[in-house]
């Protein structure tokens, strides 16, 4: 099966891998330096967090739609090396502690440029494989993300002992400038045309997706999806340092386990999917993923969080290729940027709106640990609903493929 993948596949892997890396040198701990280091209220940072992630939800339906019209590769590359310069100077705001409104415009330019790679990066790899193929190329996608996982907070968490907070975003530049060199590399699979017509717009493909009954149920899970997920880089962070008393590395070693945990399960959960199809996986690991958050209420140390994350990396390693392959059979193949790209738009807004979310949780009844992350997995419940409701829609004439069963 791997040896029949498109070199591109794995070309794009590794270019995650690098990428991923660079950034969770300090993306992990961003939350952790602005609220404990610089004493602003966890809110604030929710706050900023809402608006960059709303900037990438833009870029990524507008990057994907643009994508099917002037190629993959530009985007990609383009947005990877002009990240990179953001990135290097959001360190220099740190190492100058300067003030929270100058950091939060960075993190949203920043984030929107990383909505011109995500949703394209995903549509490059749904085009060079068949349908057969799905699963495992999005399988690899994720092992790629989280090798970077797997070695960037652990290694950021130790590299926050011995240089400056600051000085690490210097070296996840350099990793978002390597990705970008292997991404030069890719062959575009897309011809350039033409402009597209007026009603080819941002606001047009929104609104098809929408009017359509499969993935709009598709769309609203992917929403509860991505606000349940982001807790895990957010919420849990600043819970496990402020109210658990875990020191950054060892959020960093939790962090780390997941990536490394990713890794070890990805196959043997492509080799599940396979087995179980996309009907059954979809909702069952959205319940796992539930399930995962609820557990992190009863997390009284280290031992606690690890049993939480290994549950959460489980339920990853089963949704995340199921979803991406459904998203590639439920598109129209000659507009599949424009699919990935509002399937991305809904992602963060997600994303977007969960550090908020988390943010007032923590701040209001964050003493109540068994109830704030009840409330948090109750996400995870609607989800769990959305997918059985997608499933049951899907045409049957695409639930028989090995793909979509």
């Amino acid at each position: 099966m791997k040896r029949g993948l498109d070199r591109r596949v794995w070309q794009m892997a590794f270019a995650r891998a690098v990428n991923t890396m660079g950034l969770s040198l300090v993306m992990s701990f961003l939350a952790i330096y602005v609220v404990e280091t610089r004493g602003y209220p966890a809110w604030s940072y929710g706050v900023i967090a809402l608006f960059a992630n709303l900037g990438q939800s833009m870029s990524n339906a507008w990057a994907g739609n643009l994508s099917d019209r002037i190629g993959r590769r530009p985007l990609i590359t383009t947005a990877l090396f002009v990240r990179s310069a953001f990135i290097a100077l959001l360190g220099a705001q740190v190492l100058l502690d300067a003030p929270l409104w100058s950091l939060g415009a960075n993190m949203v330019v920043t984030s929107t440029l990383r909505g011109c790679f995500e949703p394209v990066a995903y549509a490059l790899v749904a085009d060079v494989v068949t349908d057969d193929q799905r699963v495992a190329a999005f399988g690899i996608q994720r092992m790629g993300t989280n090798l970077g996982w797997a070695i960037g907070p652990a290694l950021g968490g130790v590299l926050t002992l011995v240089i400056p907070y600051g000085a690490v975003f210097f070296l996840a530049s350099a990793g978002l400038v390597i990705a970008g060199i292997v991404t030069l590399g890719v062959v575009d699979p897309v011809c350039k045309t033409a402009p597209a017509p007026a009603q080819d717009d941002l606001r047009g493909a929104l609104r098809e997706a929408i009017a359509d009954r499969v993935l709009r149920m598709l769309l609203l899970g992917t929403l509860l999806c991505a606000l349940l997920e982001t807790q895990m880089f957010s919420t849990f962070s600043i819970y496990m340092t402020e109210k658990i008393h875990l020191t950054k590395a060892d959020v960093g070693l939790l962090y780390a386990c997941n990536g490394l945990g990713v890794l070890v399960l990805q196959v043997p959960a492509l080799a599940v999917i396979r087995r179980f199809g996309i009907r059954t996986m979809l909702p069952w690991s959205s319940l796992f993923d539930a399930l995962g958050f609820a557990i992190v209420g009863l997390a009284a140390g280290f031992a606690g969080g690890l049993a939480s994350i290994l549950v959460l990396t489980c339920a990853e390693v089963l949704f995340d290729p199921a979803q991406q392959a459904a998203i590639a059979e439920v598109a129209d193949p000659a507009h599949r940027g424009r699919a990935y790209g509002v399937a991305g738009f809904t992602q963060m807004v997600g994303i977007a709106f969960a550090p908020l979310l988390g943010g007032v949780l923590l701040d209001t009844i964050g003493d109540h640990h068994v109830l704030m992350w009840l409330l948090i997995a109750a996400i995870g419940g609607g989800q769990t609903l959305c997918f059985v409701a997608f499933v049951r829609r899907r045409p049957a004439s695409r639930r028989g493929t090995p793909a979509a069963m």
